[in-house]
């Protein structure tokens, strides 16, 4: 068959079979499979209420792993041996005695062994592969009820080898045209199992029989190597252990589990002595580290017959597209193609202003989700067919409740779930992945995840910040919750990381939504404020109301990624702060432009009202991107109406700014953790809150069934909302708001925050994070900050994340200051403080690198212009801000420019004669005037050393 033939009757021009001696040589020298792919003892074809034991324990499996890991090297992944001299049996003696089942493929089970019957027809015809995990082992990411990549597959025959290819369908050209041939020529599918044909065809229909364990009991979805690099151990997948478990078939889809063994001989332990760098864990959750299933949910479907229309994307509003190369016209400036995801939304009545849909967006909850928080998802599900009123469509979305004793999976494909986990290590908090028509951007199905309400979702986190071990990983996480600007290189390898996940069990976008998980910190921080100011009974309806009102956020926010949306992180910015602290207006209108945001929670003064603290119905954004997404459009029209719909992108409520905007911390809008249209405003009062907190822990009165734990706790969120409050602040100093307009909007795309803003700023980081007042602590409440003993043995006995004995408050304080400092004094800063001056509408009111650099110094090193001693903190503080001085004039950043190493040599020539004044003083404290002392001699020293100068 000719590459034209085939692309004319396949709507995904696949590529030519692979034809000629040498190919075939090839194929015969790779022919035999790697030991891990050989089903060598299948379980049982029936439901099995426990996974198939392991013959003499994890040791035995040792062989497998070790075999498959030798195989790779030498043959293709999925490769099988090539059929033994001579015919294959015929048709009825495979099948004897096997029991028939009707659906996509009719099947065949008889004992462990299953088959399925191919037509002719259905060879060289694609099919869509729904991978997902039906059970896990609750960490390392790999947890029951996830989504993986999906792939549209098909079957070839290569004489009595039948392969299982997934598609290349990211490039494509218009069929049975020279455009295709040179498609075929050029790009490759992938192979991901093959067997040999288990029969002679069937004489009347023609049809031959499959061996489906051969092809899939395999580990397709790279979770060994998943294992590996997680734990650093030798994990492998275990083909004798593993086997098909249950088969269901559908006319349009075939449904497979299969029981996964993974296993590894002998699990390493850390080597003392051995040099710095990850070291061999092992997982906290198996009963035998060395030994665990993973069951795999494989769907294998039809593809639309009827392929729906594609909508292009528009970069001024956020949806996920899906991405084609299309080489089918050479004058367009690039290949790529980008549409929209979305589901296939038809109006029964198209000429009704009103109508149902032909087939609505079914979100089904699954028997896992607790019964209490049914309603509240199910509130948030719904919430979005007030955006679908809007154009044409009534009850676009329905929730079902999936029966105790139904017969279905939610898992199956095309069947959208919520589902919930109860992770040992939880991760993500929720998540929304879709799998999607690569053809047309057709959203087919979406398993939403929601992990266990617990707070230890965000205990790892808080750990690293307060209390943990490692200097370097504290002042990553500081960095990370200040939200300031990343590197070009960390952004890449950031996006790496996330296209990794992709080829795997993730996807890229959804791996990096943290929206349920930095939800649940506000929750708890929100219910310790709201306790402390005695306005909420920690076990009382309100706080029930809070929890379920969270749920109800998040669950909106998660079917937003079903439905297409990205994440919209200027969406916070369109409300006052009067507006926000109004309760009517607040749970009329909720707190931002969209669900898609991370907003901070909406928390009152100690004696002002209390407002709505969580989004709870859709903002004017989420309107505009289902309207642009899903509203019927005729083919004539569409082009025209689509630009006019995004055109409005100016429109204030309309503010959109998404992950890419937020990650290279230069927007002062589109940043998480922020709320209402004065950001400092906003930063101020969480400042204020947090101090509050401070104070009433002074004399907060425990009761006799507490621990001291639940101080420390209550301290621990305050922190890092005060930080994350100091990151609003920080994104003004030098930010660049990058607007996505096209130049019909009468805005410049690019505008630096006005110079009022950024010395306002700097002023309330000055009041507010590096004054030494700006958080205390008493001597008094330091001693009673005891550890919760049981979380401590925990973190000793069970390996669980590092609890402190003494409660490092200072030093997480000297840590968020430290973190600061840095920013303030990077060369990215500075460079984009010098560009802002350049782009300044009137030159004299620009705020110059100079002011910036005089008022840190003035702040920092207050003490030397008053009297009295030097603290310790300040003293800290102090030495870190004199070291980056010192390392700016001994190592220049190369990016470092000319002005700004300038204004740092200036700086230290007027800052050293200070020190030797100040050393002078006779009320410093010993420890203070060593100090001062010490910091005159290092900057000395910085000033008198040579310079490598460029050119020289």
């Amino acid at each position: 068959m000719t590459a034209a033939s085939r692309s004319s009757r396949h709507p995904l021009t696949p590529l030519t079979p692979f034809t000629g001696p040498a190919v075939l040589a090839l194929l015969a020298a790779c022919a035999t499979p790697p030991p891990a792919a050989a089903p060598a003892a299948p379980a049982t074809v029936a439901v099995a209420a426990t996974p198939p034991a392991a013959a003499s324990g994890p040791a035995a499996a040792a062989s497998g792993p070790a075999a498959a890991a030798s195989g790779p090297a030498a043959r293709p992944p999925g490769a099988a041996a090539a059929p033994s001299p001579g015919q294959p049996p015929a048709f009825a003696t495979v099948i004897r005695d096997a029991k028939r089942s009707e659906g996509l493929f009719v099947v065949w089970r008889k004992d462990e062994k299953v088959w399925f019957e191919l037509k002719p027809a259905d060879f060289d015809k694609p099919f869509f592969l729904s991978p997902k995990l039906a059970s896990g082992i609750g960490e390392a990411s790999i947890f029951g009820g996830t989504m993986a990549r999906p792939q549209v597959v098909e079957f070839r025959r290569l004489h009595n080898l039948v392969q299982l290819l997934a598609l290349n369908t990211a490039y494509i050209a218009k069929p049975a045209t020279p455009e295709a041939r040179a498609l075929a020529a050029s790009y490759s599918p992938s192979l991901l199992a093959s067997t040999a044909v288990a029969s002679l065809p069937h004489p009347q229909r023609g049809t031959v029989l499959v061996d489906a364990s051969a092809l899939f009991v395999a580990d397709l979805l790279q979770i060994a190597p998943q294992l590996q690099r997680s734990y650093r151990q030798g994990y492998g997948f275990d083909a004798r252990n593993s086997g098909v478990t249950t088969v269901r078939g559908k006319p349009d889809m075939l449904v497979l589990e299969v029981t996964s063994h993974f296993a590894t001989a002998v699990i390493a332990v850390p080597t003392p002595g051995t040099p710095p760098g990850p070291s061999p864990t092992a997982p906290r959750t198996l009963p035998d580290a060395r030994s665990m299933f993973v069951n795999v949910h494989y769907s294998l479907a039809k593809l639309p017959e009827q392929v729906m229309p594609a909508r292009a994307a528009d970069p001024r509003i956020g949806h996920f597209v899906h991405l084609q190369h299309d080489f089918g016209d050479d004058l367009a400036r690039t290949p790529k193609l980008r549409h929209v995801a979305r589901w296939r939304l038809e109006k029964k009545d198209p000429a009704a202003a009103l109508s149902e849909p032909v087939k609505p967006i079914t979100y089904w909850i699954d028997r896992t989700v607790p019964v209490k928080y049914r309603g509240a998802i199910s509130e948030g599900i719904l919430e979005w067919n007030k955006a679908f009123e809007r154009i044409g469509f009534k009850d676009a979305v329905v929730v079902k409740v999936q029966p105790d004793d139904a017969d279905f999976d939610t898992l199956d494909f095309g069947v959208a779930s919520v589902r919930w986990m109860v992770n040992a290590s939880p991760s993500f908090g929720a998540i929304g992945p879709r799998h999607v028509d690569p053809r047309s951007g057709e959203i087919l199905d979406a398993d939403i995840a929601f992990e266990s309400l617990s707070s230890r979702n965000v205990r790892s986190y808080r750990s690293r910040i307060l209390g943990g071990s490692d200097a370097g990983a504290t002042q990553a996480a500081w960095a990370e919750l200040l939200q300031v600007g990343r590197p070009a290189g960390a952004a890449a390898a950031a996006q790496g990381h996330a296209a990794a996940l992709a080829q795997g069990l993730g996807h890229p976008h959804d791996a990096l939504c943290q929206h349920a998980t930095f939800g649940a910190e506000q929750l708890a921080y929100g219910l310790d404020v709201l306790a402390a100011q005695g306005e909420l009974e920690p076990d009382s309806p309100e706080a029930e109301a809070f929890v379920l009102a969270f749920l109800k956020d998040t669950a909106m926010h998660e079917v937003g990624h079903t439905l297409g949306l990205r994440h919209n992180f200027r969406a916070s910015r369109i409300y006052t702060e009067a507006q926000l602290a109004d309760p009517e207006f607040t749970r009329a209108n909720g707190l931002t432009g969209s669900v898609m945001e991370y907003p901070a929670i909406n928390l009152p003064r100690p004696g002002e009202r209390r407002a709505a603290p969580f989004q709870t119905t859709l903002g004017p954004y989420d309107y505009w991107a289902i309207e642009y997404a899903y509203k019927p459009l005729g083919a004539t029209d569409e082009a025209a109406e689509l630009k006019r719909i995004a055109a409005r992108n100016a429109e204030p409520e309309l503010a959109f700014g998404t992950d890419e905007d937020h990650f290279f911390g230069i927007d002062p809008d589109s940043l998480q953790s922020d709320l209402g249209r004065e950001p400092l405003a906003f930063a101020r009062k969480r400042f204020e809150i947090a101090q509050d907190l401070f104070r009433r822990q002074e004399r907060r009165t425990l009761s006799p069934d507490e621990d001291y734990g639940a101080l420390r706790r209550a301290l621990r969120f305050a922190v890092i909302d005060a930080g994350r409050a100091a990151g609003t602040v920080l994104r003004q100093v030098g930010g660049v708001r990058t607007l996505r307009d096209f130049p019909n909007s009468g805005r410049d795309p690019l505008q630096p925050v006005p110079p009022a803003e950024q010395r306002a700023a700097m002023a309330l980081l000055s009041r507010h994070v590096l004054a030494a007042d700006s958080l205390v602590i008493s001597p008094a409440l330091q001693r009673r900050l005891a550890p919760d003993y049981l979380e401590r043995g925990d973190s000793v006995l069970f390996g669980d994340d590092e609890v402190p004995t003494d409660y490092p408050l200072a030093q997480a304080l000297h840590e968020m200051r430290r973190a600061v400092l840095t920013q303030l004094m990077s060369d990215a800063l500075a460079v984009r403080v010098l560009d802002s001056e350049a782009k300044a509408a009137r030159p004299a009111e620009a705020f110059p690198l100079t002011e910036l650099y005089k008022r840190l110094e003035n702040d920092v090193w207050s003490e030397l212009g008053g009297k009295g001693d030097i603290p310790a903190p300040r003293r800290e503080l102090q030495r870190e801000h004199l070291n980056r001085l010192a390392a700016a004039l001994l190592r220049p950043g190369g990016g470092l420019r000319a002005d700004a190493r300038s204004l740092w040599r200036s700086q230290a020539q007027g800052l050293l004669p200070r020190l030797e004044a100040a050393t002078r003083r006779p009320e410093l404290s010993e420890a203070a005037r060593v100090h001062l002392k010490d910091s005159a001699d290092t900057l000395r020293a910085a000033l008198a050393a040579p310079l490598q100068r460029a050119g020289v």
